[in-house]
């Protein structure tokens, strides 16, 4: 994959970013759909994520070192974070309100973009970037759940924007130098633990696991799990302003889920909004089809 990315231009590594965003777009919905507290449905699934990164990395012939833990660990707890607070305010709130305000990220990911990393963009990019963050607000801009934990999920669901988009930034920097699927492994790992304490501390209910909510919790480790992963490989082919903007796909296929799997409601305007969203983020990625230097994977 290293080789075909350097030989022209990058279809791999932005293909890789959609993929990543379409998996992740499915968070919402198998935390929903598993009856377990927010708190104990994030600490199954980042300990079950983190044994399956384990086993693929030394099946795989690689070895975890203390230079990717001391690399990983900053990622692993804005990670950890995220997860945690997502998971809790949707089970608060609505998916669509809460993708609602995590769709904001692609904004502030262009404005560190530009001071962590040098990233320069045109006025185009940034009215293409705009207009799908603008596309996506409309789209999942539903009629949400009325009740009184709403605006503490809200709250929550802002904490996780501002530390996905951390966690963001500190993977794109760290795969400069770190292989991605050693990267992953030590980010997942460090989540686990850092959320553990947590947990105990909130005395979560453990053992209030359904049969039934191990599947949604499996789900959950791989899917979006695997979606880290290609998303861990990608920052290094990939603007991070480029790949946040992307990621707008994230919040549109939690919408359109939301609506397909969960039956929350969606309007013919939240239609056109996501329609506004997908040519943006089109554009966004053909525009930035540019040669890559090859690069070890």
């Amino acid at each position: 994959m290293a080789r075909l990315t350097g030989v022209g231009r990058q279809p791999i590594g932005l293909g890789a970013t959609m993929l990543a965003a379409v998996s992740w777009g499915f968070t919402g919905i198998f935390a929903v759909l598993a009856s377990a507290p927010g708190l104990v449905v994030t600490f199954y699934r980042l300990w079950l994520a983190a044994a399956v990164v384990v086993i693929v990395l030394y099946a795989s012939g690689r070895r975890l070192t203390w230079a990717v833990m001391r690399a990983s660990w900053l990622g692993g707890v804005f990670l950890a974070s995220d997860i945690a607070l997502f998971i809790v305010a949707v089970k608060l709130t609505s998916v669509v309100d809460v993708t609602v305000i995590v769709a904001v990220q692609p904004a502030l990911v262009l404005i560190a973009a530009r001071r962590l990393f040098g990233e320069r963009m045109g006025r185009w990019d940034v009215f293409w970037i705009l207009l799908a963050v603008a596309g996506v607000a409309v789209a999942v801009l539903g009629p949400g759940v009325n009740n009184h934990h709403q605006l503490v999920g809200d709250l929550l669901a802002t904490g996780a924007l501002l530390s996905w988009s951390a966690y963001w930034l500190a993977s794109k920097y760290a795969r400069v130098v770190h292989n991605a699927m050693e990267y992953t492994t030590g980010v997942t790992i460090t989540a686990a633990v850092a959320v553990t304490p947590i947990v105990l501390l909130a005395r979560a209910p453990l053992t209030r696991v359904q049969a039934g909510d191990w599947l949604w919790i499996s789900l959950l480790a791989l899917v979006p799990g695997t979606g880290n992963l290609v998303m861990n490989w990608a920052h290094r082919y990939v603007d991070a302003s480029i790949s946040s903007a992307i990621n707008c796909l994230n919040p549109l296929v939690a919408a359109v889920a939301a609506w397909v799997i969960l039956g929350q409601p969606l309007t013919w305007l939240q239609i056109g909004g996501i329609l506004v969203g997908l040519t943006a983020i089109t554009v966004v990625a053909a525009q930035h089809r540019a040669p890559m230097e090859s690069l070890p994977l």
